[in-house]
């Protein structure tokens, strides 16, 4: 088994050529949240994922393998949800204040600019069904942006700010941004 333990958020670093070279490894979802797995590369090799607990992989991210060799990470296809205001009556404001229920739940959402893309959830398509959005079955990439939960260092900068209230950031401030 092939043992990957570093990331390359997004390859950062990587040459244009060595990004061509690496392999693909296309996961759904909720197989990119675990840290720890063991996965196939769809071409009979076993590869045992070893991250740093709280990784979540995300299309474009490079893995590197203990040999040395390199996998570009997509996100497979998978069943979506497209989320519309109602049909009669219903306005995008509805879908704002979705998508703030929603990242309140722990749901990840892909916010579009006429629709909000949501895992194919069985519950959560009756749920939404009852709060009267219009739904759209899927298939597609689903690669939602972290939650704000899961963003440490951007809740730690926010609160680290709140004590510089009147400051002004800019060159010469004297302190890392």
């Amino acid at each position: 088994m092939l043992i990957i333990n570093k990331l390359l958020p997004q390859g950062a670093g990587l040459a244009a050529v060595l990004l061509k070279r690496a392999g693909v490894l296309a996961l759904p979802f909720a197989a990119r949240q675990h840290h720890e797995a063991n996965l196939s590369d769809g071409e009979g090799s076993e590869l045992g994922l070893r991250l740093p607990a709280g990784t979540t992989l995300r299309g474009g991210d490079v893995l590197v393998a203990e040999d040395g060799s390199l996998l570009r990470v997509e996100a497979e296809q998978e069943p979506v949800l497209l989320v519309r205001p109602a049909p009669h009556g219903g306005q995008m404001a509805d879908l704002l204040r979705l998508a703030h229920q929603l990242g309140e739940m722990h749901v990840h959402v892909v916010a579009h600019d006429d629709h909000l893309c949501v895992p194919g959830d069985g519950e959560l398509a009756q749920w939404l069904e009852r709060q009267g959005f219009a739904l759209t079955p899927d298939v597609a990439p689903f690669d939602p942006p972290a939650l704000l939960s899961q963003l440490p260092e951007v809740v730690a900068h926010q609160h680290s700010h709140a004590a510089h209230a009147g400051h002004v950031h800019g060159p010469g401030c004297n302190h890392d941004h």
